[in-house]
């Protein structure tokens, strides 16, 4: 085995444990760094859903705009060193067994044993530290307050959306998880946040008010107007940005568009991004995994709804997608979700459902114990191999189906390299016979 699979191994190893959400490990390990967090100031983003998106939009833009830019986001899809990129490039896995190695010896040394997104996270601030970036695009890994990145030197927080998720951490109602989430608010910095139920946003203007925070609210501070072309029209006190465009599916990514313009907005005096340079950001963002069409005919679409929220976002699109189609669907999910709720609405919109489980995850559910959830209700069967079960949806598909591959990013991440490879191989017999 090589040193980078002896490194990923090691730092995987680390997943099963017990999630300790305190931040006085991570304030150790950092001081041993010489607090790599404090030498560029980091855009803060926290959410339910579409930080990842909402990051990936603000990334590619102020690449536009010419700053060296660095991203960290999580899970990966795909390769580990997607979580750690600046500019184009990801970090090396040269890069990662060096850091890794380093960061073993030095927090081993002082006796501070870090969790696997802990070290993951401390690997991301020493390397961006050390390219010496100009800023930083963060993405919180759970809640806010007590995760990981929130050590951050942030200029703007950003709060894309607030439902039930992780509530055995978070706790089990919107102000809990609000309150969770707001903790990325810094004194004095503004916060910049998405479209919220009440009562999250009653307990997010409590903190920032109480953080000398300006807050910024979609539908308030900020408003964005859809065209029925796709386009949308953007308009606060200062900007009036019309028909603008985004590469990402769905109408929720008009709304982190919207948010990631909010807040370049806000840190307008620091970083400024010309108008062509948000164009440009937004029409050419890609984040794979959401709402990404592979394949067509059967047309084969894989999403990273993995919560009831994400969940209805992807009806909504299935309802506009369907036109008389048959909808069928690979489904996977971690235990700890709320997969009950989560059926019992896809129950109502899908035609089929093919259960899986993700490999080598244990915290990911039985297939058994899904397909009794939708017994009666529609056609189920159970394929425990998801790279089996894609293959027995696309061959016995009609032309016409639409297969949606949903519920974990981790099963995404499992059977998109196969489906690019369809892809590949499809169009290059396409080639072939023109």
């Amino acid at each position: 085995m090589d040193a980078y699979l002896e490194t990923l191994n090691r730092i995987y190893n680390l997943r099963g444990g017990i999630i300790d959400l305190r931040l006085e490990r991570m304030e150790r390990a950092l001081a041993l760094f010489d607090h790599p967090e404090k030498t560029f100031p980091s855009v803060h983003i926290a959410g339910t859903n579409g930080k990842g998106s909402t990051a990936a939009m603000l990334h590619r833009i102020l690449c536009c705009a010419g700053y060296r830019t660095a991203l960290y986001t999580s899970p990966h899809l795909v390769s580990f060193t997607e979580r750690m990129r600046i500019g184009d490039e990801e970090i090396t896995p040269d890069e990662v067994v060096a850091l890794a190695d380093e960061i073993w010896r030095r927090t081993e040394a002082a006796n501070i044993l870090l969790t696997f997104f802990e070290i993951v996270t401390v690997m991301a601030l020493v390397y961006f530290a050390r390219r010496q970036v100009d800023l930083a695009v963060i993405e919180v890994g759970l809640g806010g307050r007590f995760d990981a990145t929130n050590l951050v030197r942030s200029i703007v927080s950003v709060i894309t959306t607030i439902s039930k998720d992780h509530e055995a951490f978070l706790g089990s109602d919107l102000v809990s998880i609000a309150r969770e989430k707001a903790g990325i608010i810094k004194k004095g910095v503004p916060v910049v946040c998405g479209s919220l139920p009440p009562e999250a946003t009653e307990v997010i203007e409590e903190i920032a008010h109480k953080n000398q925070a300006a807050s910024y609210r979609l539908g308030q501070n900020f408003t964005l107007k859809l065209k029925s072309n796709g386009a949308f029209d953007y308009k606060s006190a200062k900007w009036n940005l019309p028909n603008l465009t985004v590469a990402l599916r769905g109408a929720h990514q008009i709304r982190n568009a919207g948010v990631a313009t909010a807040a370049l907005e806000v840190v307008d005096d620091r970083f400024p991004a010309s108008e062509v340079a948000i164009r440009s950001g937004l029409q050419n963002v890609s984040w794979p995994g959401r709402m990404e069409v592979i394949l067509t005919d059967p047309t084969v679409i894989i999403d990273g709804a993995h919560n009831r929220e994400g969940i209805d976002v992807l009806i909504d699109e299935l309802r506009q997608l369907r036109g008389g189609r048959r909808i069928r669907m690979l489904f996977a999910v971690m235990e700890d979700k709320d997969w009950r709720s989560m059926l019992d609405t896809l129950a109502g919109v899908v035609d089929e459902i093919v259960f899986t489980r993700v490999s080598q995850l244990e915290r990911s559910a039985d297939p058994g114990q899904l397909q009794q959830q939708v017994a009666g209700k529609l056609q189920s069967q159970v394929i425990p191999d998801p790279r089996l079960a894609v293959e027995s949806l696309v061959h016995s598909a009609a032309p016409n189906d639409v297969i949606v591959i949903t519920g974990s990013l981790y099963l995404l991440g499992e059977v998109r390299p196969m489906l690019t490879t369809m892809a590949q191989t499809r169009q290059s017999e396409h080639s072939n016979r023109n």
